[in-house]
C-alpha cells in the first residue's frame, strides 16, 4: 500500500472524527434535537422500540442530521479500513493472518455500511415501522 494512500486515509481519518464529533454534521448536530442522544451503531443489541424512540426523540430534522452524520460515517469507515488492511500488512509477517485480518477488517466495514443503510431506510420510511429489517439492523 502506497505511503500517500495511507497518509490521505489517516488525515481523512482525522477529519471525519473532526466532523463527527465536533461539528453539525455529526453528533452535535443530532444532539441539538435531542440533548440525550446516543448513536444506534455505537449499542449493542437494540430493538426497534429503541430505533423508533430515537427517532421520536430527535424529530424531522434530528433524523436529516442524523442521515448527515452516516454519510460522514460512511466516509470515516473507509478510511479506517484502508488503515487497518495497512497495519494488518505491516505488523503481521504470516501471510494467513494477515489475510485473516484483512476478511475480518472487510467484513466489519461490511456489517457497518449494512447497518448504515438500514437505518437511512428507516429514517426515510418513518413514520412507518418496518419491524422485520430493525431486526437485522442491530
Amino acid at each position: 500500500m502506497g505511503a500517500i494512500l495511507l497518509i490521505l486515509a489517516i488525515l481523512g481519518f482525522i477529519f471525519s472524527l473532526y466532523l463527527m464529533y465536533n461539528t453539525e454534521h455529526g453528533i452535535p448536530g443530532i444532539q441539538k434535537y435531542d440533548e440525550n442522544f446516543r448513536l444506534l451503531d455505537m449499542r449493542f443489541r437494540y430493538d426497534s422500540s429503541v430505533i423508533y424512540e430515537s427517532f421520536n426523540n430527535i424529530g424531522n430534522q434530528g433524523m436529516k442530521a442524523y442521515k448527515k452524520y452516516l454519510l460522514v460515517d460512511l466516509f470515516f469507515m473507509i478510511y479506517f479500513l484502508i488503515i487497518m488492511v495497512a497495519i494488518s500488512n505491516q505488523i503481521l509477517t504470516e501471510i494467513f493472518y494477515q489475510y485473516l485480518l484483512i476478511i475480518l477488517s472487510f467484513s466489519r466495514a461490511i456489517f457497518d455500511v449494512i447497518e448504515n443503510t438500514i437505518i437511512i431506510i428507516l429514517i426515510n420510511q418513518y413514520p412507518d415501522e418496518n419491524i422485520r429489517l430493525t431486526t437485522f439492523c442491530s
